[in-house]
């Protein structure tokens, strides 16, 4: 992952701070790593690329879906955790959805996720446009075709790098408290049963009746075309119908670009 990350393109993106958000689900800590390294790696990494603003790191995904341990460890390193509908689709589902949560800028975003089968054409100027007002967004693989399996197999020798040193900053380095949220269930509880920073509470409401039964209703899709049936109810649930008609659009554009465009 070191090979393809971008050390700051300016001296106000090095001061910036660093918002990561990395894919828990489809990133996941590989089996017999030791999960409170995830967080002093992703930060040294950083550091020795010469980011030096302070970095927050936040998982997300279908957490119900992860081994309770890894999120105890990794929560105990000062990341946060955000329960989500469904897990994102890739690093572009991912860029998406965390630009609505960066700090204002200066700032910088680092998306940890699958690499996109396809990117729209209009992602560079988004880019482009968000690099003008100051955002700056860090990804840890070529924006471009590339097999999962060689992207999870750079992502776990990203981690395994130096472990000795690792180590040490663990030791050394608990990082800011962390918090979690809940995005299934915030429209419909009071914001103090969606959110917090005691982890026996978060696994509390993660595996409350309650959150099983939004997080099952929400997932139903509506029918390609159809009005969306779940919009009258909260605008997380119309969020969701929005991604899955994006999502379409897309592969039906795709095939599109490879051939020249009608005059």
């Amino acid at each position: 992952m070191m090979r393809v990350m971008e050390p700051p393109p300016t001296e106000e993106a090095a001061l910036a701070p660093v918002s990561v958000f990395w894919d828990i689900k489809s990133f996941p800590v590989p089996d017999g790593y030791d999960a409170r390294l995830v967080g002093p790696c992703i930060k040294r990494n950083l550091r020795k690329l010469g980011y030096t603003g302070p970095i927050t790191i936040t998982a997300f995904g279908v957490l119900s879906e992860v081994p309770r341990d890894i999120l105890k460890a990794v929560y105990s390193t000062g990341i946060s955790l955000k329960e989500v509908i469904k897990s994102p689709t890739n690093m572009y589902a991912l860029f998406l959805e965390s630009s609505l949560l960066r700090t204002p800028p200066p700032a910088n975003m680092m998306v940890i996720s699958r690499p996109p089968s396809y990117i729209p054409r209009h992602f560079s100027s988004i880019r482009d446009k968000d690099r003008e007002k100051g955002r700056y967004t860090i990804f840890p693989f070529p924006f471009g075709e590339m097999p999962l399996t060689l992207a999870i197999s750079l992502w776990e020798d990203f981690l395994l790098a130096d472990p000795v040193a690792l180590e040490e900053e663990k030791c050394s380095e608990m990082g800011d408290p962390a918090s979690w949220f809940c995005a299934v269930c915030h429209h419909f509880a009071a914001p103090d049963l969606v959110t917090g920073r005691d982890f026996d509470s978060f696994i509390t409401h993660l595996y409350s009746r309650q959150h099983a039964q939004l997080l099952q209703f929400q997932t139903v899709p509506c029918s390609p075309g159809s009005v969306c049936k779940h919009a009258a109810l909260a605008p997380s649930i119309r969020f969701i119908c929005v991604n899955k008609k994006i999502e379409e659009e897309a592969r039906a554009e795709a095939p599109r670009d490879t051939t020249s465009q009608l005059t």
